[in-house]
């Protein structure tokens, strides 16, 4: 066997009939599939049932009351036609006819037996139901668990320069609340900023109460922390700075408040709100758009925009809340003392769960 590679040209001549051989295999032989990729779950995006576009509740009119029917005579009494009363009249909606029963086309039916001419038929008096008064307003209910992802910009959407998400878990009757601000890409090179508020205390299913707010910023390879702590008991709000004053009811932190505004009638214009941070404790006063429709990447989204009214040199911040999306904030925006939009968070995805 040797003795055939003894020469280069025996050698190479083997080599194109061994080359022929394999490509002739390929060729014919079956083809054999091998296993693919692991393929990626594609993201669960919640869109949720739209809200009516008018926040209030309608009071609803009870229906009206059926009279009770004439008893029909044996005969088909034929009469004119100012006379007649028509079947869709006489016979209520609400009772079906039978199935083993159907009644011909040309089967006609049966009217109320007539009167004289001299006595017209009276009209039937309406039953006017009183109207229920407006119940209070109800704020869709939280899920048990949300996140919704900004994309954040220096300005009116002018440089994009981070990004936000935000967590919310509702468990056993207790709530967390996460966010996170934090730079990205080549901003990031030159500037790195990030910043962490965390949220907790008890939840129903659509409320939130906080115990504390913790809020953590780092800037440049430096942090602080600010804390607030929520005293229902005595009323009271204690700030890490060793500060505190009086808590009223329905306080929430600067985090918490972003899934608590109240459910507010069109007729409303202003709402006043005590909000608390990691350094301070105060009130603020919105103004309220309804109806403010918002373009974002998840398409155009009705909106009630929130502005807070603030005096003149006095940092600003506006809120938008999507009423398809159970009030979700939906666009932040904070403006520096000078009136100037300092910045904007606008949405890009919101995925919910309620299991």
């Amino acid at each position: 066997m040797s003795r055939v590679f003894t020469t280069p040209t025996r050698r190479i001549a083997f080599a194109i009939a061994l080359s022929i051989i394999v490509h002739g295999l390929a060729l014919w032989l079956p083809r054999i599939k091998l296993p693919e990729k692991e393929i990626k779950l594609q993201p669960l995006v919640a869109k949720l049932v739209p809200l009516p576009k008018s926040l209030g509740k309608i009071g609803k009119h009870k229906p009206k009351q059926k009279a009770p029917q004439t008893p029909q005579p044996e005969a088909v009494v034929q009469t004119p036609p100012e006379q007649t009363i028509a079947a869709s009249e006489t016979v209520a909606a609400s009772e079906p006819v039978a199935a083993s029963e159907p009644v011909a086309a040309s089967e006609p039916v049966a009217a109320s037996a007539p009167q004289a001419a001299s006595e017209p038929v009276a009209a039937e008096p309406a039953v006017s139901a009183p109207v229920v008064a407006d119940a209070e307003p109800q704020r869709p209910a939280l899920p048990k668990h949300a996140q919704l992802r900004f994309a954040v910009y220096m300005g009116e959407k002018e440089f994009k320069v981070g990004e936000s998400i935000q967590k919310l878990d509702i468990s056993e009757g207790r709530y967390t609340l996460m966010s996170d601000v934090h730079t990205t890409g080549i901003v990031k090179v030159f500037k790195s900023f990030k910043l962490e508020q965390f949220s907790t205390g008890t939840a129903t299913s659509q409320t939130l109460t906080p115990e504390e707010f913790t809020e953590v910023m780092t800037q440049s390879g430096s942090k602080t922390i600010n804390r607030a702590n929520f005293d229902w008991t005595n009323h009271m709000i204690r700030f890490s700075s060793g500060q505190e004053t009086a808590l009223p009811q329905q306080a929430q932190d600067i985090l918490s408040i972003l899934y608590q505004f109240p459910v507010l009638r069109p007729q409303e214009e202003v709402v006043s709100i005590n909000i608390g941070t990691g350094k301070k404790f105060e009130a603020f006063r919105f103004e309220i758009a309804f109806e403010e429709q918002l373009d974002t990447a998840m398409g155009k989204l009705q909106t009630v925009h929130f502005r807070k009214m603030h005096k003149a040199h006095e940092e600003g911040l506006e809120i938008w809340f999507a009423q398809e999306y159970r009030l979700f904030p939906v666009k932040i925006r904070h403006l520096d003392k000078d009136g100037k939009i300092d910045g904007e968070a606008i949405i890009t995805d919101i995925r919910v769960s309620d299991e």
